[in-house]
């Protein structure tokens, strides 16, 4: 909730003692009430106090408040104006009006009338108000009713270490069961710079990002400048703990590369699209989430031999049972093995089997 501050200006002593002690500001969400004696000492503690809101007398001497809110309206455009007068002159209430004052009211003065018209006034600038960066940080665009804590959250020397090792013992329950706490702890701490968590997060996501790269996960490391960048940019507690959650999500989500399932990944992929005449060892490598490299010295070390050579073997395969199942002419065999070149086609396939694509057809035909 925002706080305000009240600006009294008033020749007089008995209308300024009133307006300062029998109105209840705290109520009104005013945290600070400034005097000034004459339109000129007005414009002087307008200028160093830049209050959201100044009641002022019209006749004073030296400076008028029509005068001095003219004046004011200058360096602050958005002051809130409300008028005190013992006159009802027509010619000030035109004045008053052409300076969007938010209302006249009359001497002698009434607390009850000053307070609901000041109450009118704080509720307007309440609901025009924008969030501070603070409050934005840990509420978001959320309306908040209420001044933030002065918690302030420090991160234990042993965070990053347990997170760390956690992460790399591969713990994902433990892990983001550590995550949400830390999320728990820093959304009570409101006093919390959010540079310092901004920090703190991008410091955490390294983690992750650094044990990607020694599992070659390329799905994390491939956009870690941008995860760490939209994390060091981010205006909300809350969207830090999202772009977390999902790089955890997507490492802890990641094929582990030490696991012996990487020979059956790749099998699996190669068999359900082998048809892709787009196909490439490089593009296999990039779906499954490792770098081509890897992939590749990985897979020759499960079975001894190379990813390239695997993928010919299956689609040349699907080749010779198409052969002795359809009238497929070789065109269409071939592309339906994943193959665009027909000629690329009858060629590797007789360097492979011995035999040309239509000698291999009669012979087992005829067998059959």
């Amino acid at each position: 909730m925002m706080n305000f501050s009240v600006l009294v200006v008033d020749d007089e002593a008995m209308p300024r003692t009133v307006l300062q002690k029998h109105i209840p500001w705290e109520e009104l969400s005013v945290t600070n009430v400034y005097l000034a004696t004459d339109g000129e000492e007005g414009i002087e503690q307008a200028r160093r106090f830049r209050p959201e809101i100044i009641i002022s007398d019209i006749r004073m001497p030296r400076l008028n408040g029509l005068e001095m809110a003219a004046a004011v309206r200058e360096f602050l455009p958005a002051c809130q104006l409300i008028f005190l007068s013992g006159y009802s002159d027509k010619e000030y209430l035109k004045s008053a009006i052409r300076l969007r004052a938010v209302n006249y009211v009359e001497k002698p003065l009434d607390p009850a009338e000053i307070t609901a018209t000041v109450r009118e006034v704080t509720a307007q600038l309440q609901s025009q108000a924008k969030p501070t960066a603070q409050e934005l940080f840990f509420h978001g665009e959320h309306c908040f009713d209420g001044a933030l804590n002065q918690n302030l959250y420090r991160a234990a020397d042993t965070l990053l270490p347990q997170l760390e090792k956690l992460i790399r013992h591969n713990k994902k329950e433990e892990t983001f069961a550590a995550l949400r706490k830390l999320y728990e702890q820093i959304r009570r701490c409101e006093a919390t710079s959010p540079e310092y968590l901004r920090h703190l997060y991008c410091q955490i996501l390294f983690l992750f990002l650094h044990a990607a790269e020694s599992r070659n996960i390329r799905t994390l490391t491939g956009q870690a400048d941008h995860l760490l960048y939209t994390a060091s940019k981010q205006e909300t507690l809350a969207g830090l703990r999202d772009i977390l959650l999902q790089t955890a999500n997507g490492y802890f989500s990641a094929p582990d590369p030490s696991c012996p399932d990487l020979f059956t990944l790749v099998e699996n992929y190669i068999e359900n699209h082998y048809r892709d005449c787009s196909l490439t060892v490089q593009s296999i490598a990039g779906n499954l989430g490792f770098t081509n490299t890897y992939l590749c010295a990985a897979y020759k070390k499960s079975c001894g031999k190379t990813i390239n050579s695997r993928l010919t073997e299956v689609r040349l395969l699907h080749a010779r049972d198409l052969l002795t199942t359809t009238n497929c002419k070789l065109y269409e065999v071939a592309n339906a093995v994943g193959y665009q070149d027909g000629k690329y086609f009858v060629k590797l396939f007789t360097r492979e089997t011995g035999l040309s694509p239509r000698e291999y057809q009669r012979r087992h035909v005829h067998e059959e």
